[in-house]
């Protein structure tokens, strides 16, 4: 999880199972969150991808380490 998380921190992108990961909910779910809207996403040479400031923002995260307040 942690490899996750900083992911999420460095990448501008990350794949829609492991935003999923990082939200706490299983493979098929994402993918269905993410037809909804629910999770974001953009894309990109036929392969959807997360924007990580969004799910940063999802997060409560304002900037690497913090929490928003």
């Amino acid at each position: 999880m942690r490899d996750d998380i900083q992911k999420v921190l460095t990448q501008p992108t990350v794949g829609v199972v492991l935003a999923g990961r990082v939200l706490g909910i299983g493979k098929t779910t994402a993918y269905k969150a993410r037809e909804a809207g629910d999770i974001p996403s953009i894309k990109i040479g036929g392969q959807y991808r997360v924007p990580t400031a969004k799910l940063r923002e999802m997060l409560g995260l304002t900037q690497a380490g913090t929490t928003a307040t």
